[in-house]
Order: structure tokens, then sequence, then C-alpha cells
């Protein structure tokens, strides 16, 4: 039972600071004027709701975090091409999305192996 818990917070760790990015970018705009910023707040939410997720259910969490990891990766991928302008988006958002699709899903396969 600690396995299964100590991979669901290693987990939401990295969704934590996807979030935590998002929000401050949001945040940050929209304090500046800028009220295009609610566009960070929406992604934020819809990963909370992932975290959440995640904690009650973490195959239904990560099997949705990886095909948005890996839709998101070929976006950037292919969509834009120079390296600079792809990396730090798939560095701050489509790696914890993969990392921690892949640890909900591990928390998932120990719990059904565990009798």
């Amino acid at each position: 039972m600690k396995t299964i818990q100590r991979l669901k917070i290693a987990g939401l760790i990295p969704l934590g600071l996807a979030t935590a990015v998002s929000l401050l970018f949001g945040i940050g705009e929209m304090a500046g004027g800028d009220w295009s910023g609610v566009g960070h707040l929406i992604p934020a939410a819809i990963i909370i709701g992932l975290m959440w997720l995640g904690w009650k259910r973490p195959l239904w969490a990560g099997i949705p975090l990886l095909i948005l990891g890996v839709v998101a990766a070929f976006y950037f991928t292919n969509e834009i091409r120079s390296p600079q302008d792809w990396l730090p988006p798939f560095l701050i958002f489509i790696t914890p999305l993969l990392l921690s699709g892949s640890l909900f899903l591990g928390a998932a396969w120990v719990s059904w192996r565990q009798p």
C-alpha cells in the first residue's frame, strides 16, 4: 500500500509544478492588465482535475495524461520547427504529463498486482 501512495505522490509532483507555472503565467498576465492570461488558467484547471482523478483513480488519470502528452509532443515537434521554440513548452508542460501519466499507470499496475 505504501508503494502505491508513493507512486501517486510522485505523480502529483510534476503536475503540481506544471500547474504552478501555468498559474504564474496566467495571474501575472492578468495582473499586468492582459486578460489573455485567462487562457493559461484553462490548462491549469484541467491538470488540477486530472491530479484529483489521479489520486482517486490512477488508471483513469494515467491514460489521458499519456494521451495528452503524446498529442502535445507531436504538435510541438511537428508544427513548430525550431527547437528553441518547442523545447521550453516540451520541458515545462509535456514532460510532466508523460512522467505523471507513467507514474499513475505504475500505481494502478502495482495495486492490480497486489492481492
